[in-house]
């Protein structure tokens, strides 16, 4: 087993797994630095423990609740009243229901649900595109383009001007003379 390294402070605090913490505590009988590491961290949690709770001084306070809102600061509470809730924080149970007959459905058919409109909004954009990308069938198709044909003899006299060769000479053409080159031919 690795060192325990961030697992430490789990450990001390008790979050992890049984499996987890026999690995652990068996890693801690031979490695003498995991268990310094684990001295060292229940010493500092226990010394936290001990120390007295500490109240924040009222202009602390009064700064902080001038920084909830963007205009004025909040109001002093008055003496003796309970503190508003910092947020409304439901666990999962008490979430209201989905559904008009009161029971949430299962997740798995949640699930399901979300997947088979995934499912069909991919179809429909499928459809969409290959509609987009097909040929259209109107009465009047256009005229095809008539093809393009560079003018290569233009080019090659250009060429031959302008370097002193011809460009598109085949091989076999210096071969084999022609009739007129020699004179009376062969």
């Amino acid at each position: 087993m690795k060192h325990l390294d961030e697992r430490v402070s789990d450990l001390v605090d008790d979050r992890l797994d049984h499996d987890e913490r026999d690995r652990a505590l068996v890693h801690l009988t031979e490695c003498a630095q995991c268990r310094n590491a684990v001295e060292d961290e229940r010493h500092a949690k226990n010394a936290l423990r001990s120390l007295p709770d500490v109240a924040p001084s009222a202009t602390l306070v009064q700064n902080l609740l001038a920084l909830a809102e963007p205009g004025d600061p909040l109001p002093p509470e008055a003496p003796g009243s309970a503190p508003a809730p910092v947020a409304d924080w439901r666990t999962r149970e008490s979430h209201p229901p989905s559904r008009p007959g009161g029971r949430r459905l299962p997740r798995r058919v949640r699930t399901m649900r979300v997947a088979a409109v995934g499912m069909c909004t991919s179809g429909a954009m499928l459809i969409l595109l290959a509609a987009l990308g097909s040929p259209s069938t109107t009465s009047d198709p256009s005229p095809t383009p008539a093809g393009i044909v560079p003018p290569v003899e233009e080019f090659t006299l250009e060429h031959a001007r302008s370097t002193g060769a011809l460009p598109f000479v085949e091989p076999a053409s210096l071969l084999v003379r022609q009739a007129g080159s020699l004179g009376g031919g062969w």
